[in-house]
């Protein structure tokens, strides 16, 4: 200190250090320390506000001088073991050592985000107003937690849910409504703080969230494979034709195969039938989904998003199909493979609550 005096303070648990002439706090998590030195009797046209450490009773007070060459330390650090390889299930020696790895780095992609949510019982033509605007997705849930696709429109740009139909709703429903930001980060710092290159368009309030964001490129749904076949076992999923061509066969150049963004997923299909005009429709993963006819037009519905899977049109279906002949073609989704892992430190169990939600986002308005 100026005076001359030496003075040893100690962070307590909280990380806050309060000294008569040394306050300051610490981050243990990150290691960063910050020390203010003071002099409670000294003169007032120095003082400084340090409300922000946030310990109790400090405000403003006169800042004082210190000898920074005279700063001594004493710190703990930990160690950490390194894992197994066969009990990890990947080879760990590009790991950090202590298993966490940084998903903010200058250059990336990253989400702010915060969904709100409203609870009511809801009728037919009734308008649900969010109270925001630009909202950038709008979820139904029933009251037995269940995703409600159909039944009402969404004004994203108006920040507006209307109700056409809530015949069958397990009610009251609750309205989750998502506003968000997408931007390239300009710096991530140890201590948590992260910059974008340009200014965030909405505000955010308590319990919002920074997600990463993984860039895949220009992305689009597709049918990649397509022929006809004679006979199949029921499990086995080829991508080229195996044994003899069936008779009949499909004209994709004049009914092509159609699938879109939203409705389309990667998978194997068979068109399998069960006499000369109808067939069980199955995918490898999803199994068997529905039934069709060549005199009709074949669009399994999807689920998840409400539209179909794909579309096969009936003018394309020639004659001469029999049973156990097969239709066998392949579509892929507009989302690329992404490998999720997850690390657990060792040690016992510190909360009941885990969890993570993976986001399909596109930058076109395309079905």
């Amino acid at each position: 200190m100026q005076d001359g005096t030496a003075f040893n303070v100690t962070a307590d648990t909280n990380g806050k250090i309060n000294g008569t002439r040394v306050k300051g706090r610490v981050d243990y998590q990150y290691g960063l320390v910050e020390l203010y030195f003071v002099n409670p009797a000294g003169d007032p046209a120095l003082n400084v506000d340090l409300a922000f450490l946030g310990i109790s009773g400090l405000t403003t007070t006169p800042a004082d001088l210190a000898m920074l060459a005279s700063l001594r330390y004493n710190a703990v650090a930990y160690s950490y073991l390194p894992l197994d390889a066969d009990l990890l299930g990947i080879d760990p020696v590009r790991l950090p050592s202590d298993g966490r790895v940084p998903i903010f780095r200058a250059g990336g992609f990253a989400v702010v985000g915060h969904t709100g949510s409203i609870t009511a019982t809801v009728s037919n033509a009734q308008v649900i107003n969010c109270a925001r605007e630009r909202l950038s997705r709008v979820r139904v849930l029933g009251l037995n937690g269940s995703v409600i696709n159909t039944g009402y429109t969404t004004n994203l740009e108006a920040g507006t849910v209307t109700f056409t139909d809530v015949s069958g709703y397990s009610q009251p429903v609750t309205v989750e409504h998502r506003i968000e930001d997408m931007a390239v980060v300009r710096e991530a710092q140890i201590s948590g703080e992260i910059t974008f290159t340009r200014a965030i368009t909405h505000d955010y309030p308590l319990g919002s969230y920074v997600s990463s964001a993984l860039v895949a490129g220009d992305l689009k749904a597709r049918v990649s494979v397509l022929f006809d076949q004679g006979t199949w076992n029921g499990t086995t999923w080829a991508d080229t034709l195996s044994g003899n061509a069936a008779t009949g066969t499909f004209n994709d150049v004049l009914a092509p195969i159609v699938v879109t963004n939203q409705g389309a997923l990667t998978e194997r299909w068979a068109l399998v039938f069960t006499n000369t005009t109808s067939f069980n429709v199955v995918g490898e993963h999803v199994g068997v989904i529905g039934t069709g006819s060549i005199n009709s037009e074949l669009a399994p519905t999807n689920p998840a998003t409400a539209v179909p899977y794909f579309t096969v049109a009936a003018a394309g279906w020639g004659l001469g199909w029999s049973t156990g002949n097969i239709l066998r073609f392949n579509t892929v989704g507009a989302m690329t493979p992404v490998w999720v892992v997850r690390t657990v430190q060792q040690g016992p169990n510190t909360g009941t609550e885990h969890s993570f939600t993976l986001l399909s986002r596109g930058d076109v308005d395309r079905p």
